[in-house]
This record gives structure tokens, sequence and C-alpha cells, in this order.
């Protein structure tokens, strides 16, 4: 009996935006995982300028479509994935999202998650209360636990997820 997933965790949402601090928490979410033989789920909620120059320049001419746009974005979200985690999990669910307010699309793509990851910007008190942040969002609204990943936490433990199980590496 898996006792772990006796206990409820079966879905593992993380949040990724391209920058090293959603890529330690893509790194955690995958080893939580696969500890807890459980499913992976990785969002991002992708804009128009992340993917701009790559869609126009697979296009002869004209303006791309905002589904070519996504097309753009899913590939290189799962590009990503490939690089961070390997095959490490095998089975990865993409979900893209496109707008402004990558929290709520986190929030949203989480709705049936048993845990939340998402990773520290580390901006401060001051900065966050004026830009507002996604994670301390998802800190206060999410509907299930959520794991926040310290900026450098793998540099200052010297602890890394993977197939050690997040033992020093």
């Amino acid at each position: 009996m898996d006792g772990v997933r006796a206990q409820g965790i079966v879905r593992v949402v993380v949040g990724f935006d391209g920058s090293e601090d959603a890529a330690e928490a893509v790194r955690w979410a995958a080893s939580l995982t696969r500890l807890t033989n459980s499913t992976l789920r990785v969002v991002w909620a992708w804009k128009i300028r992340d993917v701009w120059d790559t869609t126009v320049a697979a296009r002869e001419s004209g303006t791309p479509s905002l589904a070519e746009m996504e097309v753009v974005a899913r590939q290189r979200l799962k590009e990503s994935i490939a690089a961070l985690i390997g095959d490490e999990v095998p089975d990865v669910e993409v979900h893209v999202d496109q707008g402004p307010d990558a929290a709520g699309l986190v929030l949203h793509a989480a709705t049936d998650a048993d845990v939340l990851v998402v990773g520290s910007r580390g901006r401060g008190r001051t900065t966050s209360a004026l830009l507002g942040s996604v994670s301390s969002r998802c800190v206060r609204e999410a509907a299930c636990p959520v794991l926040v990943i310290p900026r450098g936490l793998a540099e200052r433990t010297g602890r890394t997820p993977g197939p050690s199980g997040g033992q020093p590496g």
C-alpha cells in the first residue's frame, strides 16, 4: 500500500514562468511527484512577448494568430520541462494559458490539485506589496496546500531534488 497516495497526494501542480526560481520549483515538484507516485501538471501563464519572436520567425509573412503563438508556447514549455527533469516523471501534463493575471491562471489550473508548488522571487516585502506576487497570492487563495520553494534553496542547503530523493548531491 502506498502510504503517501493513501494520504491523498494524487496531483501536483507547479507554476512555471521561465525564471530560475520557477525552474527550481519544477525540479522540486517533479521530485515530489516521483516520491508520491502522483501526476504532475506544469502550468505556464505565458505572455505574447514570450513567444512573439519565435512565432514571427516561423511565418513567411503576416501577423501570427493567438493559436499559432499557443503552439509555440506549448512546445517551449515541453522543451523546458524536458531540460529540467528529463524522464524523471514519465507523464507530465502541460497546461498553457495566455493572459496578464498569471496568479489567477495558475490558481485556476490548480483547482483539482492536491499540492501547488511555486517558486519564490524573493523580491522583499515592499516590492511584493507594490507589484503583487504570484506566490503570495497562491498561498492566500489556493484551495490546496502550497509549497513555496525559496530562492536558491539548492545552493544554500546542498540539497537538490531528483532521483536521490532530495538528498545531498
